[in-house]
């Protein structure tokens, strides 16, 4: 879907769901941000050749955070000549060498974990070896990287310490990761359910409203004009 010139809005089909990644460019770069969950690269690709381009064309990915539906297929890009980016304080989890922020929380109440919770941090703990990808590029809070109209990095903690937000300068979109959602026609904060910090979360929502957007772009739940 183009949400504006030069930027689509993917839909990438998992399970009985749909992620939205986004792809931004100009004449000189190729932006994905995030990369979909672990085992969906083929999908992804198809939806980044819907607006003509190829895996190996891809110059830049950014991660918004850490979690394996954003980094699951980091690697994959890398390994075809991208270049991996990612908030300074998030890049550790990355790279593998910390642990993920969710499956260091699982650990910490693991015994009063439902069992469906218990098979999730199972998966997490042996999927990740196998999506650690070096970060080339640490982002820093308020910076503007000088590509596609310039993009804004804004440090938005809460769902994970390093989440960050872009904020697209040319058409004033926001691209949101996981720190918003879109309820009822409405942008809402984080799923609760699903953040490490809700206080820092709730506070990052108020600064995601502050910036003047002209849309906001949501990884789980898609597109909405801000009126």
């Amino acid at each position: 879907m183009k949400i504006a010139e030069n930027v689509e809005m993917l839909e990438v089909k998992h399970q009985n769901m749909a992620i939205y990644p986004v792809l931004i460019w100009d004449d000189g770069d190729v932006v994905l941000v995030d990369s979909g969950y672990p085992g969906m690269f083929d999908a992804m690709c198809a939806e980044i050749a819907k607006c003509g381009f190829k895996p190996e064309q891809i110059t830049k990915l950014i991660l918004t955070h850490q979690d394996i539906d954003h980094i699951g297929n980091a690697r994959l890009f890398k390994e075809r000549g991208a270049q991996v980016l990612a908030y300074e304080e998030e890049s550790p989890f990355i790279q593998g060498d910390k642990p993920l922020t969710k499956l260091s929380d699982m650990e910490a109440n693991f015994d009063s974990l439902p069992p469906e919770r218990k098979g999730f941090y199972q998966m997490l703990k042996d999927a990740i070896p196998n999506m650690s990808v070096h970060v080339d590029v640490r982002l820093t809070d308020g910076e503007t990287l000088p590509i596609c109209g310039g993009i804004e990095v804004i440090h938005t903690p809460g769902h994970t310490p390093g989440h960050i937000v872009l904020k697209l300068l040319k058409s004033g979109i926001v691209v949101c990761g996981d720190a918003a959602n879109i309820s009822d026609g409405k942008l809402v904060g984080a799923n609760s359910a699903m953040t490490h910090d809700m206080a820092a979360a709730e506070e990052s929502f108020k600064k995601i409203l502050e910036l003047g957007a002209s849309a906001y772009e949501c990884y789980h739940t898609g597109y909405l004009v801000n009126n």
